[in-house]
């Protein structure tokens, strides 16, 4: 009977409680990627420290948990909506991320050039037969300009993607527009920092190691962090390193 009721808290998951703010009453699984030789005891409890980055633009909030146990909790959240919630085990996760930093120039041209327009019709058209049309050409000019300001604004971003070591498959992206690119970087370097702190337990990457990765991108296709395809593409370049 023991041995059951341990069999049954291994695979029921946990869940978050429910916190203040965006994600107040709201919760959702966690994710435990597990090899098949972790201990059951091995679950994150202990926090070391929390992030919080908060996209105005995009409208989207994204909480991270740091515990002392090597994981990593990531929620992420739009209006009324939970985007992401589950948890990593920072050892299979690469240290060195994708990072790429995109400038929406084109809209930013066509900002610049339409509020130069919508200034010259408001000051020129008054001097010419077109009197009658420089107030709904301005406003039109206007915000055209607007629109195309905020599109330089959401278009232009700092992506930041970290993908497991052996399968490379993406499993953290985070996203920075104006406002927010500062807290991106921080919160880069201390999930970097973990990973590192986690990576420094787990030791050589032997085949142990490798079976055990394989293992949590099964886990992760399971609920849905990557896809199928990803998955298959993952334990394909772990079996390539299998000697």
């Amino acid at each position: 009977m023991a041995q059951m009721d341990r069999e049954d808290r291994s695979i029921t998951p946990p869940t978050h409680a429910a916190v203040d703010g965006p994600y107040d009453g709201q919760e959702a699984e966690h994710i435990y990627i597990e090899d098949v030789f972790a201990d059951a005891d091995d679950q994150p409890r202990t926090v070391s420290s929390q992030a919080r980055i908060r996209n105005r633009i995009r409208g989207v909030v994204t909480e991270l948990t740091f515990y002392e146990e090597g994981f990593l909790g990531i929620r992420e959240a739009a209006p009324k909506k939970i985007l992401k919630d589950h948890t990593l085990e920072l050892r299979f996760v690469d240290p060195d991320p994708v990072m790429h930093r995109h400038v929406a120039r084109n809209c930013f041209l066509s900002s610049a050039s339409t509020a130069l327009a919508a200034i010259g019709a408001y000051f020129a058209l008054p001097l010419t037969s077109y009197a009658g049309y420089s107030f709904a050409a301005t406003t039109v000019l206007t915000t055209a300009a607007a629109v195309a300001f905020m599109l330089t604004l959401y278009r232009s971003h700092l992506t930041v993607q970290f993908v497991t070591t052996s399968g490379r498959a993406e499993v953290l992206r985070l996203v920075g527009n104006v406002g927010c690119i500062r807290r991106v970087r921080r919160a880069t370097r201390a999930i970097r920092s973990a990973i590192s702190r986690a990576g420094d337990e787990s030791g050589v990457h032997d085949v142990r190691y490798l079976r055990a990765e394989m293992q949590a991108h099964y886990r992760l296709r399971e609920k849905g962090v990557i896809s199928q395809e990803e998955c298959s593409d993952g334990t394909a370049q772990i079996l390539a390193k299998f000697g």
